[in-house]
């Protein structure tokens, strides 16, 4: 549907009946559309695009441009067969579109860099196995692919009508972009700001050595840049940027206090103070028992990334023995 003149939603989406969705947006312009993000590469993926397309009197021929907010399977899963079929020029990150081939194309090596993080981090061997094939599932539904344009903070990606201006937003992942048109203010925030989540912020050996520290930092640039609405990668579009920037950046505290309360208690790894903290998964919460095994990966890493942001503050102290990293609140 369009949700403003010129801005279209396509709701694309999850493999396997899972009850979420990627929103694509097609930003109509005088020489072209621009597509943002475009969801994973399966059959009824395709579909949901192309009857999306119909309803709104769009065509693939209409897209010049596909733009990857991020390098996740969500986002750029069909990007591949997109180009493809509308004849368009892929554009991402430079950082991001360095990590495709390792994470899409020959992921051994970073598998097992995985595993070895996770168990430094306390994580049994038996979870690991259950973990590596949970996740490996998603590999499934990406076509690997090569930008044709690569971006940095302060390019441009232009049709005419839209000037969409790169905004670098890493933590979510290191080469994560926003994209504001300032004359507009629109921004299309892929996974940096949403409505109704709080972003998945995760240590792994592709996040860099602070993801955290990245994201509060990214999230505070954003915080009073004028803008009128947000098109964000998931949920419902919105206009209160601010508000909910600082509602984030209030959780990410609530987080960090989170854990630092349980390190009180006595040295733990990453795996305990996981299973200690509650989770929110499809807008309820759980423990960490009720996750599923790619879900349970996902808050490791992040409770890492946490961690690690609060040693580089000073608040805790990572101490290693015989390969393994436990904490000690200071």
């Amino acid at each position: 549907m369009e949700i403003v003149a010129g801005v279209h939603q396509l709701r694309i989406p999850f493999p396997d009946g899972a009850e979420r969705v990627t929103n694509a947006w097609v930003v109509e312009g005088d020489r072209g559309s621009i597509l943002v993000d475009c969801g994973w590469d399966t059959s009824e993926a395709i579909w949901a695009f192309r009857e999306g397309l119909k309803v709104d009197g769009l065509s693939f021929q209409d897209i010049k441009w596909i733009v990857l907010t991020h390098v996740h399977p969500d986002h750029l899963g069909m990007a591949a067969k997109l180009r493809e079929l509308c004849g368009a020029k892929v554009v991402m990150h430079r950082l991001d579109a360095a990590l495709v081939g390792p994470r899409y194309v020959d992921s051994s090596r970073l598998a097992e860099e995985m595993e070895e993080m996770l168990l430094s981090h306390g994580v049994p061997r038996d979870e690991i196995g259950e973990m590596r094939e949970a996740a490996g599932k998603a590999a499934q539904f990406v076509t690997p692919l090569e930008p044709d344009v690569l971006v940095n903070e302060g390019d441009t990606v232009s049709n005419g009508s839209f000037q969409l201006d790169v905004i670098h937003t890493p933590g979510h992942t290191p080469g994560h972009i926003c994209l504001y048109e300032p004359r507009k203010r629109r921004l299309f925030s892929g996974d940096h700001v949403l409505f109704d989540a709080v972003p998945r912020i995760c240590a792994d050996p592709q996040s860099g050595a602070d993801p955290a520290g990245d994201y509060v930092r990214s999230l505070e640039a954003l915080v009073d840049r004028q803008v009128s609405f947000v098109f964000p990668g998931h949920g419902p579009v919105f206009n209160s940027l601010g508000i909910r920037s600082n509602e984030i950046l209030r959780l990410c505290n609530v987080r960090q206090q989170q854990i630092l309360s349980e390190l009180e208690e006595g040295l733990k790894t990453a795996y305990d103070v996981t299973r200690a903290v509650p989770w929110r998964v499809n807008g309820g919460e759980a423990s960490y028992d009720e996750l599923p095994f790619r879900e349970k990966r996902t808050s490791v890493c992040e409770a890492v990334a946490w961690l690690k942001r609060l040693s580089l503050d000073g608040k805790v102290a990572p101490l290693e023995r015989n390969g393994r990293i436990s904490y000690l609140a200071k």
